[in-house]
């Protein structure tokens, strides 16, 4: 597979949960990742904790699923690099906030970013390049959780990379 999908959860620049998951063009999922980040290990390091983040969880503590079973921020993003360097080729999708939060705690630890950044891309600039429209709903289809919302960002991305196949073919 040639693609990564990438999603963390933060209560600011502390990172709560890492998720990832391989991909095809055609949206088919492959190897999946997930991990839960010990909050206090960020905290050691000098990641923070923003109010309105804090905020946005406790309204929502019914959807917390990165409290168990957590491992060292170091740890995860060790395991996240072995997990991005199963195909080194790889296109690493995601938003723009994922990875300058994922950056900012890789230099914090003394670590690299776990993918070179050439391989990198920002997920809203090609929905917004396709033209793909996502309908507001009242509720969230999201549930927060790192892995689940990747399965979800690459079911719309895969739309808006076939629209612009679509339109590349037709220029």
């Amino acid at each position: 597979m040639n693609n990564i999908m990438l999603d963390i959860e933060t209560l600011g620049t502390v990172i709560t949960q890492i998720g990832a998951v391989y991909f095809s063009d055609d949206g088919k999922i492959g190897d999946k990742f997930l991990v839960n980040v010990n909050i206090q290990s960020c905290l050691k390091y000098g990641l923070e904790i923003q109010y309105k983040n804090l905020k946005f969880w406790l309204e929502r503590a019914n959807l917390i699923t990165w409290m168990k079973n957590t491992i060292p921020i170091s740890t995860a993003l060790a395991r996240l690099t072995e997990f991005c360097n199963k195909n080194k080729k790889a296109r690493v999708w995601s938003h723009y906030y994922d990875v300058m939060i994922l950056e900012l705690a890789c230099y914090k630890i003394g670590r690299k970013l776990p993918f070179h950044y050439k391989r990198w891309r920002d997920l809203r600039t090609a929905v917004d390049l396709a033209g793909l429209k996502r309908k507001k709903k009242k509720k969230d289809e999201k549930n927060h959780n790192a892995l689940d919302d990747c399965i979800y960002q690459v079911n719309y991305l895969t739309k808006a990379l076939r629209l612009l196949m679509d339109k590349k073919n037709v220029v």
